[in-house]
């Protein structure tokens, strides 16, 4: 046992090891949204910036989480990730299962918390909510925003074409 645990409890250490697994999972899978939407038959340079940031964020998330273990004295344990989906379909189809993806994350967060607060570790409550339930509450109200907005321009043509070009212009600020 590392000389730096104090409590820190098991549930919260495997809670733990679950949740950065998911966020290396999701940043697998954006990273896949990225490159789909890249390419030449898909032309859609907002949506691919957006997933790439988006993967970028997810891996350090998962860092973030590697490092608190490792300050706390627990194990990281990484899991093998299941290859995602090479072919999305459509932009919407992409941010569908992204906010349902987010909404997870979320959830799995939450209990997260509840483990921590119930094995009183006010550091890791602090950590939990300091560093990811506003961000994923933000998250999940600028994916349900694309969604209302990409229902509206329809799945392909002009509109989807002036609706990925101001994702662009909205990530180069």
């Amino acid at each position: 046992m590392s000389l730096a645990r104090q409590n820190y409890a098991a549930a919260s250490e495997e809670g733990l090891n679950v949740q950065l697994n998911m966020e290396l999972k999701a940043s697998h899978i954006y990273l896949s949204m990225h490159s789909y939407f890249q390419r030449a038959d898909q032309a859609l340079p907002g949506l691919a910036k957006f997933f790439k940031v988006s993967s970028d964020e997810e891996r350090e998330h998962a860092q973030m989480m590697i490092d608190y273990m490792n300050m706390r004295g627990g194990k990281v344990v990484l899991q093998s990730i299941v290859a995602p989906e090479v072919e999305w379909g459509s932009a919407k189809n992409a941010v569908e299962f992204t906010l349902n993806l987010e909404k997870e994350v979320n959830k799995a967060l939450l209990k997260l918390h509840g483990f921590a607060d119930s094995n009183s570790d006010p550091q890791f409550c602090d950590f939990i909510e300091g560093n990811f339930l506003n961000e994923q509450v933000e998250a999940i109200k600028k994916l349900s925003d694309m969604l209302t907005q990409l229902n509206r321009v329809g799945a392909d043509g002009l509109g989807l074409y002036l609706w990925d070009q101001e994702l662009l212009k909205s990530l180069e600020h």
